[in-house]
């Protein structure tokens, strides 16, 4: 008998699935109906027991299928784990890259190891095709190793002749390409890194950027005729000037990734989520630069790319499409009104109540904070809280830490409006604590922190207004040529992403009307 799994593997394999999977595995395993045996429905039947409990109950789930025998249902288990597995394979055969190629690999060894030559030749050459297109030196040396295991079980003599006689000159240069692609795969995951947790600010992590900001891969497109490495470049560079505060040269290599794409729609059309991420991407740092048209054009492009390619409502890029597009879209309120604006919340709302458990974590946060921010401009403060309390309390507050202090100082002046003074008044020393080991202890949010906690418990509530005013000008979106050279990357993309400019000014109207 199959070993058993633990005993929230299954469960958690099945809450995992996003609906378009299990849509996908129902109908690959639909119900049968007639004189089959009564048992041969019955993983379908537990796959949607489990689909509806919050918490797994093996007890309940046993009763429903009104077994008796633990090893029968351990079996059942069993055999529906396994079929989940084949049919998420099957659901991603014909996803982009690197799925279909490792499923190709899959296939072209086991059709070797049975002897079965031609067919593995020809599962071969479409993996070898692929290896071509993504110009990626690992995959062809993958397929080079899998050409030599082939021709050496068939004994086919002459071509291993021919591969031997161009095998030094092969292995050079694919043991070159393969190189340098794991040392942009370094690149990536450092800068990855460098983004989403850059508040830890560890002396390495300094160095890391500065090594990035100077490698020789990133300064000259190296394989020119390499679509993949090109695009790799590009991206690269993007993600890295961004990091660097160079909103300019990040919006330029953004743009010339996606360039790069629309010259290769084979590219597109074998690999769309890679698209998407490159309208996402150009959109975001357009954001950045004011492009805001740019910004429009690619949200826009992202969800049209669905419905004109037909992939809409049977890809797992829907909830990527839908949300990040409405999303990237809220950067562009300084040249919307105030009901396109509402209209947009609104539709960022909807998306993501309908797909967050198909959203990466990063993206929830970013969603969130889009949506909380737009309800704290509209002082609308229970709502901002409602959408500010998932990523306050979240157990990981390292991802995106311009975004996790942004939602904080949200989240307090949201409490403050509230007069929820008691509550603030044993939160803010935690704030306090949280900024000095996330490196974000900006002077303006150290005196705004200040003046909060001194006006707690006034009846009425004395504002400073020349604190009020000089912070005004500190938060503003629009710092001179000077000081964007002198500030801290993060600080200025802390200030983009909470604008605290109006917030600040509506306080200090009422004053300066009273002294009239």
């Amino acid at each position: 008998m199959a070993a058993s799994h633990t005993k929230s593997d299954l469960f958690q394999l099945v809450k995992s699935m996003t609906p378009s999977e299990k849509r996908h595995f129902r109908l690959d395993n639909p119900s049968k109906k007639g004189k089959e045996k009564p048992d041969e429905n019955q993983f379908l039947l537990l796959f949607d027991i489990l689909e509806k409990q919050e918490k797994e109950d093996e007890s309940e789930a046993m009763k429903r299928l009104k077994l008796k025998e633990r090893n029968r249902f351990t079996r059942i288990k069993n055999y529906l784990y396994k079929a989940l597995l084949v049919s998420l394979e099957n659901y991603y055969r014909e996803s982009p890259g690197d799925a279909q190629f490792f499923h190709l690999v899959n296939q072209t060894q086991i059709l070797i190891s049975k002897r079965l030559y031609l067919q593995a030749s020809r599962q071969l050459a479409k993996a070898e095709k692929i290896a071509v297109e993504k110009g990626n030196g690992i995959y062809s040396l993958i397929v080079l190793t899998l050409k030599i295991d082939r021709i050496t079980r068939e004994e086919l003599l002459d071509q291993m002749e021919s591969l031997l006689d161009d095998y030094e000159a092969d292995k050079a240069s694919l043991l070159e390409r393969s190189g340098d692609y794991l040392d942009l795969q370094m690149i990536r995951s450092k800068a990855t890194w460098l983004m989403r947790r850059d508040g830890e600010s560890k002396p390495k992590h300094r160095v890391w950027l500065e090594e990035l900001g100077s490698h020789p891969l990133l300064k000259e497109v190296k394989y020119p005729e390499d679509i993949e490495f090109t695009l790799y470049h590009y991206n690269l560079n993007g993600l890295i000037h961004g990091l660097l505060g160079n909103p300019e040269e990040d919006y330029r290599n953004r743009l010339a990734y996606l360039t790069t794409y629309q010259k290769n729609p084979a590219y597109i059309q074998r690999w769309p989520i890679n698209y998407i991420t490159a309208l996402g991407n150009v959109a975001g740092s357009a954001a950045q630069t004011g492009n805001f048209e740019e910004l429009l054009s690619c949200t826009k492009e992202m969800r049209t790319f669905m419905d004109r390619e037909g992939i809409k409502n049977r890809s797992f890029l829907d909830p990527i499409v839908e949300v990040r597009s409405h999303a990237l879209e809220i950067d562009a309120h300084p040249v919307m009104s105030a009901s396109e604006i509402t209209s947009l919340n609104n539709k960022l709302e909807r998306s993501f109540q309908k797909n967050e458990q198909d959203m990466t974590e990063i993206w929830q946060i970013i969603s969130r904070h889009g949506i909380a921010r737009y309800h704290f401009w509209n002082q609308s403060w229970d709502k901002a809280l409602e959408w500010l309390n998932p990523i306050v309390h979240q157990s990981d507050d390292r991802l995106y830490p311009e975004l996790q202090w942004s939602a904080r100082l949200m989240y307090v002046l949201a409490n403050f409006e509230k007069r929820n003074d008691r509550y603030l008044s044993g939160y803010l020393p935690k704030l306090n604590q949280w900024l000095r080991i996330h490196n974000c202890q900006w002077e303006p949010v150290k005196i705004l922190l200040k003046e909060i906690k001194g006006m707690l418990f006034q009846k009425p509530r004395v504002y400073s207004v020349d604190t009020l005013a000089k912070l005004a000008s500190q938060f503003s979106l629009e710092p001179n040529g000077n000081e964007v050279q002198e500030t801290d990357r993060r600080i200025l993309e802390f200030r983009q992403l909470i604008h605290l400019e109006p917030w600040l000014n509506g306080k200090l109207q009422p004053v300066a009307q009273r002294k009239r």
